[in-house]
C-alpha cells in the first residue's frame, strides 16, 4: 500500500535545519513528503493526506485544504487563527511550548479554543541528534557566536556581545556584522556544525520579543556537540541541557575554564533530552513513539546537508572570484573610456543605424 502524503510549507523563510528535522521526523512516520517548494509527481492537494506548517502565514492559500494539520508555533512572530486560516480541516493541531512568566498573554489566544478541530500540543519541534553530532577531539574554550547580525537598538545583551567580539573574547559567524563593524563571514549549517563542535562555549542571542517564548536552534544544536549556550535570562523554557542563563554577557563570564570530559558528558545528556522529546511529540500526534531515527534511516537528509554546504560553499567562492576581478575590470572600462575620448569618441556612442534607400 502507497504511504500517506505529506505537504511541508513555509511561507515566509525556510529554516532549512528546522526542515531537516521535520522531514526526518515525518519520513520514520512513515509518509512521504512534498517538500516546500516542490510537488510530487503532480500530486494535488486533495490527494494529500496530512499538512505540516512550519512559519509565516500564507493567508488563504490551502484554505479549502480538508485534512488534518499540523502547524509549529516555534517563531513567536505571528498570531494566527488557525481555525478560521483552515475552516475545512478536519483537525488542526498547533505544537507549542507554554506561556512563560515572562510573556503570560503570549498563549492567551489557546486559553479561549472550545473547538473540537483545533488541539494544542505543548512542545517544541522534533529534534534528530544523529543528524547534528558531529565527531570531534579537542575543545577551543574561545566561545564563537553564530548568528547574523540583529538590528535590535540599543540592547543590553546584543551591546555587551558586541564588546566582546571587538574585544577579541569572543569570535562572530553570520552575515552583516558589517553595520556593526565587525569583520565576519556566514556559515553553511554544516560549517557551524563543525565550529560548535570544536568549542566549548557559544554565545546565544535572542530577538528581544523571543525571550522567554521559545528556543533558538543554537540551544540544541550546540548541546548535541558538547558546546555550551550562555544564554539570556528566562530563555531556558524547556530546560534544554547545556543552557546556562545569565543576567549579562561580560568577560569573566566567557572565560569559563571545560575540561573535554564535561563536553562529552554533555553531547550524551543533550542527545538523550532530545531523544525523548522527539519521541514524547509523536506519541503527542498519534505516531510510534519508537520511530526509527538511526543514521541509517538518515541517508537523504544528510545528502541533503552536505549538497548545501557544497551550495553554499560555491556562492561564496563566486562572491570572492567577483570581488576581485570586479575592480581590475572597472579600471579596464575608465582606461577605454579615456582612450575613447581622446580619439573624439564616446564609448556609448553608435553610428547612426544606416538604412537601405
Amino acid at each position: 500500500m502507497d504511504r500517506p502524503i505529506c505537504r511541508i510549507i513555509s511561507s515566509d523563510y525556510l529554516d532549512k535545519d528546522v526542515y531537516l528535522n521535520i522531514r526526518a521526523f515525518y519520513r520514520a512516520a512513515g509518509y512521504r513528503l512534498i517538500p516546500p517548494a516542490a510537488r510530487l509527481n503532480g500530486a494535488s492537494d486533495s490527494k494529500v493526506d496530512l499538512l505540516v506548517v512550519l512559519r509565516g502565514d500564507n493567508g488563504s492559500d490551502l484554505k479549502d485544504f480538508p485534512g488534518p494539520i499540523h502547524v509549529y508555533d516555534y517563531v513567536k512572530e505571528y498570531s494566527v487563527d488557525w481555525e478560521s486560516r483552515y475552516p475545512s480541516a478536519a483537525h488542526i493541531t498547533v505544537v507549542a511550548l507554554a506561556a512563560s512568566s515572562f510573556h503570560p498573554e503570549e498563549d492567551s489566544r489557546f486559553t479561549s479554543i472550545t473547538s473540537s478541530r483545533v488541539s494544542r500540543v505543548d512542545a517544541y519541534l522534533p529534534v534528530i541528534p544523529a543528524l547534528w553530532m558531529r565527531p570531534w577531539s579537542g575543545k577551543r574554550q574561545q566561545p564563537v557566536h553564530i548568528s547574523n547580525f540583529k538590528r535590535m537598538g540599543d540592547d543590553a545583551y546584543q551591546r555587551d556581545l558586541l564588546a566582546l567580539i571587538c574585544a577579541g573574547v569572543v569570535r562572530a559567524f553570520g552575515a552583516n556584522w558589517q553595520l556593526a563593524g565587525v569583520s565576519a563571514h556566514p556559515l553553511s549549517y554544516r560549517q557551524a556544525n563543525q565550529q560548535l563542535a570544536a568549542s566549548a562555549w557559544c554565545f546565544g542571542l535572542m530577538w528581544p520579543y523571543q525571550r522567554g517564548r521559545t528556543l533558538s536552534g543554537r540551544m540544541w544544536q550546540a548541546p548535541l556537540n558538547g558546546c555550551f549556550v550562555l544564554s539570556e535570562t528566562g530563555t531556558r523554557i524547556l530546560g534544554c541541557p547545556g543552557v546556562i542563563e545569565c543576567e549579562a554577557f561580560h568577560a569573566g563570564t566567557a572565560t569559563l575554564g571545560l575540561a573535554p570530559e564535561a563536553c562529552r558528558d554533555l553531547a550524551d545528556e543533550a542527545s538523550a533530552f532530545w531523544e525523548s522529546h522527539s519521541r514524547s511529540l509523536a506519541a503527542a500526534l498519534g505516531f510510534d513513539p519508537g520511530l526509527s531515527l538511526t543514521p541509517a534511516d538518515l541517508r537523504p537528509e544528510r545528502a541533503l546537508l552536505f549538497l548545501w554546504d557544497l551550495e553554499f560553499r560555491w556562492q561564496r567562492l563566486v562572491v570572492r572570484f567577483q570581488a576581485a576581478l570586479m575592480p581590475p575590470y572597472q579600471r579596464l572600462r575608465r582606461v577605454v573610456a579615456q582612450l575613447a575620448r581622446r580619439c573624439g569618441l564616446h564609448p556609448r556612442e553608435r553610428s547612426p543605424r544606416r538604412t537601405r534607400s
